[in-house]
């Protein structure tokens, strides 16, 4: 089950896609600049200064965009920042940038806004990152940048907060950037921007940093995407302008892996990654970059945008997923189009020329895909969340 986030362009807005008051003011763009236009600029910040801009934005951008209208608690334009869908795709979850959680269990018919006075774990406006949930929607995980780390057993009704003084690794504020969790919820991994990457065994209640414990993984780095095999034994995860690493033993060992392409350089900017049932199949992409496969655990890859004249070439990436075989994938550009592929990567198809409902450029953020890869849920940032049945031939606008 993965988990991840994209990051910002260079391109506009389209013009209806939100309100002016709910746009990234220029503060953020400067200090995140990975999500927004100053993608280089944001890499020359020292650690204390990106801190002390941080706390800035946490006062500042805490933005009021419009909530809801009729009966629908999610309707309207929203920051959606990140979502995760059941193997059913009946059980949806999202969250907003500067906003709420939110839950379906129908399959996105009807939703719950979490964020409420009786989930005081997370009550209010956080800057949600990403989210997470186990294969039957019990379990889910979610965390806010500059924040921090929740867990749910029931479906999202209630929360733990595990950022606490017990939780010594994961103890105070982070910058929190995505989680990942195995098919029964046991197993979480997450990763921070600027810091470290843990894991936990027992459904959060303890966590272990694994950049303190292997070299492979050392530092601080701008972690950006992690991803889980359904057992939790196999993870991917990213680290932006920097490289791709693996590991095969629940986190205890790590390898950096090398995506070798003659037209890229060692590092680049990682954006996702997304990983197979059973974690033998991996998919990753960058920002300004292409699209990459492997069918053996990461050892030897393909990119398919050499071969595929439907994503020839380097694009703004934002977010991959793919079905339980690895069989199916979907691939999203920010400020872009939708790319679904059948057979493994091999052959794509753009879905933004074919339905009215996503067509044309949109600012795509997150996707979430279910087993048999026919059900996709899809958040756009500063837009709506869409769903297809069938396989990304025919969409539905959840937020209308």
């Amino acid at each position: 089950m993965s988990g991840g986030h994209g990051v910002g362009g260079s391109n506009p807005p389209s013009p209806n896609s939100v309100p002016d008051y709910c746009m990234i003011s220029s503060t953020e763009a400067g200090m995140r600049g990975m999500k927004m236009t100053n993608h280089l600029i944001y890499r020359t910040l020292s650690r204390s200064l990106y801190y002390t801009l941080a706390a800035a934005l946490v006062v500042s951008l805490l933005v009021s965009c419009p909530k809801s209208k009729d009966n629908n608690v999610i309707a309207g334009d929203k920051l959606w920042e990140s979502i995760a869908m059941s193997s059913d795709g009946s059980k949806l979850a999202a969250v907003v940038e500067y906003g709420h959680l939110y839950t379906s269990a129908d399959g996105g018919a009807t939703w719950i806004d979490r964020s409420n006075a009786d989930n005081s774990a997370i009550a209010g406006d956080k800057s949600w990152q990403s989210i997470t949930m186990s294969s039957d929607g019990s379990r889910l995980a979610a965390v806010a940048e500059y924040s921090h780390l929740y867990t749910s057993s029931d479906g999202g009704t209630t929360w733990i907060d595990r950022s606490n003084a017990d939780n010594s690794a994961i103890a105070g504020d982070k910058s929190w950037q995505s989680i990942a969790m195995s098919s029964d919820g046991s197993k979480i991994a997450a990763v921070t921007g600027f810091e470290h990457l843990y894991t936990s065994s027992d459904a959060g209640e303890t966590w272990i940093d694994r950049s303190t414990l292997n070299p492979a993984i050392e530092g601080n780095k701008w972690w950006f995407s992690v991803t889980m095999s359904s057992d939790g034994s196999k993870i991917a995860a990213v680290a932006d302008f920097d490289h791709f690493y693996t590991s095969s033993d629940a986190g205890e060992t790590w390898t950096r892996s090398r995506v070798t392409d003659s037209v890229i350089t060692e590092v680049v900017f990682w954006q996702s990654v997304a990983m197979s049932s059973d974690g033998s199949k991996i998919a990753v992409v960058p920002y300004d970059g292409r699209l990459y496969t492997s069918s053996d655990e990461g050892n030897t890859w393909t990119n398919h945008s050499t071969f595929d004249s439907v994503i020839a070439g380097n694009k703004n990436w934002s977010s991959i997923t793919m079905s339980a075989d690895g069989s199916r994938l979907v691939a999203v550009e920010e400020y872009g189009h939708l790319y679904t592929s059948g057979d493994g990567g091999v052959t794509w198809i753009d879905r933004s020329i074919r339905d009215s409902s996503i067509r044309g450029d949109k600012r795509w953020k997150s996707m979430a895909m279910s087993s048999d890869g026919l059900t996709i849920f899809a958040g756009l940032y500063g837009d709506h969340l869409y769903i297809s049945r069938n396989g990304g031939v025919d969409w539905t606008d959840l937020s209308e």
